[in-house]
């Protein structure tokens, strides 16, 4: 049986957000067809029985001045650079047929004696784009910071693309531009876990459930509390918009005092934040181009009111369906958010919509392409 190392940024299992579920689910269908090892910096929670073998090797962050200094990511030196040496044993003792990089700003930090074997990329966001989309919402040193930053991606990500014996796309535009690079591109969309469809209370709430330790949902969440929400609660004043996830109680001193507003934080489980949900939001217009969140919800049956950004990294399988809205401004967004509280039919009809769509994208399906490209490599007739 092959062998197939995969670096992550962190433990995969428990499998809470997007970042975690989508290694998860990956490592979890590579394991069908390979021996696989999972391996990520020792730091943040772990499960005691993950479904697929894990290694946590010893981390502290690194010096920030030497990460930043270098022509590579800072954010990948931040993660790879404590764990090298220990990685490099790993690699001694496992001897993988491939290496799966979660993040291509790991990938950029690849050690030298990892490059022999097949180097599997996962370009999570086209890092170029997503880094330039984040300079504008900074002042001062940090604009500087990422105005380096978006530099450096726009040298290193094309050389790790081309280096890669695969590239990993997580919707169409993002392997539209990895095709500038190289043409080893496997197309593997955010999946779901398929589950019942219930549909929505007719008095249910508006959801904004993300992770709020990243900036861009972050700026995204005030700009929806001070600029769209207003404009919701004078048409329906009886609307109530709970914010949940990671990190979020960190704003609920901020958040909360506007009008019809609930702060939940941190969640070990969703199930309920969804159960009570008319609908949920997405509202960012900075970061990355595929939101796992989007298809979460679709999957529990919760349409999404959601940004012309949010909307591009949707995939095909449901771009084309009637099965959400998007609002471009806070005008727009505000009277996608009253449509969608109101209009009870036109919800149910929508969030199944999309609740069907979502059956093609159950992970083993969404990620079967990715899987048999990383059986072929090395198999001889298959380039690598």
């Amino acid at each position: 049986m092959r062998r197939v190392l995969v670096v992550s940024v962190e433990p995969p299992w428990p499998a809470h957000h997007g970042g975690r579920l989508r290694t998860a689910r990956v490592a979890e269908a590579l394991s069908a067809h390979a021996e696989v090892l999972v391996a990520f910096p020792e730091h943040g929670e772990r499960q005691d029985d993950p479904p697929v073998a894990t290694r946590a090797l010893p981390w502290s962050p690194p010096s920030a001045v030497r990460t930043r200094a270098s022509g590579r990511p800072h954010l990948g030196g931040h993660y790879l650079l404590p764990v090298t040496d220990s990685l490099a044993a790993l690699h001694d003792e496992f001897r993988p047929d491939a290496v799966y990089w979660s993040h291509s700003y790991l990938a950029a930090w690849a050690p030298a004696w990892s490059r022999p074997v097949p180097q599997v990329v996962e370009f999570a966001n086209i890092e170029s784009r997503r880094l330039r989309t984040l300079v504008t919402s900074a002042n001062g040193w940090q604009r500087v910071a990422r105005r380096a930053e978006a530099a450096k991606a726009a040298y290193w990500e094309p050389r790790v693309a081309a280096r890669a014996a695969l590239c990993v796309a997580l919707s169409e535009p993002d392997r539209v531009a990895l095709s500038g690079w190289t043409r080893r591109v496997v197309v593997a969309p955010n999946g779901v876990d398929v589950r019942p469809y219930h549909p929505s209370p007719a008095d249910g709430y508006v959801l904004a459930l993300a992770s709020y330790d990243y900036e861009p949902n972050v700026l995204a969440l005030r700009a929806l509390v001070r600029d769209v929400w207003p404009l919701v609660r004078a048409r329906l004043p009886e609307a109530r918009l709970l914010v949940a996830g990671r990190r979020s109680e960190a704003l609920g001193h901020e958040v909360a005092a506007a009008p019809g507003v609930t702060v939940l934080g941190t969640l070990d489980d969703v199930t309920e934040a969804y159960a009570g949900a008319a609908l949920t939001v997405a509202p960012a217009t900075t970061g990355g181009g595929s939101q796992l969140k989007l298809t979460e919800s679709m999957s529990r049956g919760r349409a999404v009111v959601m940004s012309p950004f949010a909307a591009q990294g949707l995939p095909d399988a449901i771009r084309g369906a009637d099965a959400y809205w998007v609002g471009d401004g806070a005008g727009p967004f505000a009277e996608a958010v009253v449509e969608a509280v109101r209009d009870l039919p036109v919800r149910h009809a929508r969030e199944r919509a999309a609740w069907h769509a979502c059956e093609a994208l159950g992970w083993p399906h969404a990620v079967r392409a990715l899987v048999h490209a990383v059986d072929a490599l090395g198999t001889p007739g298959v380039a690598s």
